[in-house]
């Protein structure tokens, strides 16, 4: 049990390390300052590039990823995926950055890469008709991370289904402006 709530600990202290603040800040930019306000790589792009977004979307990804591909190495389904919640808590709420942070989806996307790659590949997948079907593209968008948490139901303890649910509750809850924002233009 002290293994699981140091692994914890550690995951949120990871999921923290602020990719895109470090990266604009390198670039001599305070990424919280300009733009959507955002840390994370859409913003990043919109301020300093596609290299400077790619390094953002890469570290945030490779943070998630490697987190909880070790944790996988010790702990059951359902116990890594709590561990996998940890990062994205600290991702959004981090520890270096007051207790704001980013909207969680590229961390997410190391997660489900980490832990059930076919998820990945569902949310890919509606995306891109998505982005074929611009009118839709959030609808899209929203019903990819929905069906995320059903690719754990296979998982023996069902703590991994709460986990993957709350995760994407997460982002679901961090993109709530843009949401409203698309209900409104349809009005």
């Amino acid at each position: 049990m002290m293994l699981f709530l140091m692994f914890c600990v550690i995951a949120y202290v990871v999921g923290s390390i602020p990719t895109g603040k470090i990266i604009a800040k390198l670039k001599g930019i305070d990424i919280q300052a300009v733009g959507t306000k955002n840390i994370g790589a859409s913003n990043v792009y919109l301020n300093l590039g596609k290299k400077m977004a790619f390094l953002v979307l890469i570290g945030d990804v490779s943070k998630a990823f490697v987190m909880v591909a070790f944790a996988a190495q010790f702990f059951s389904g359902g116990q890594t995926m709590v561990i996998a919640l940890c990062v994205i808590i600290g991702n959004l709420k981090s520890i270096f950055l007051n207790f704001t942070g980013g909207k969680g989806i590229a961390t997410s996307l190391g997660i489900f890469l980490a832990t059930e790659p076919v998820a990945l590949l569902i949310i890919g997948v509606l995306w891109l008709l998505g982005l074929a079907f611009k009118k839709y593209i959030l609808l899209t968008g929203v019903a990819a991370i929905l069906v995320v948490p059903y690719q754990y139901i296979g998982y023996e303890e069902k703590m991994a289904v709460v986990s993957a649910f709350l995760i994407v509750l997460f982002m679901l809850l961090k993109h709530n402006e843009n949401i409203k924002w698309a209900r409104g233009s349809k009005a």
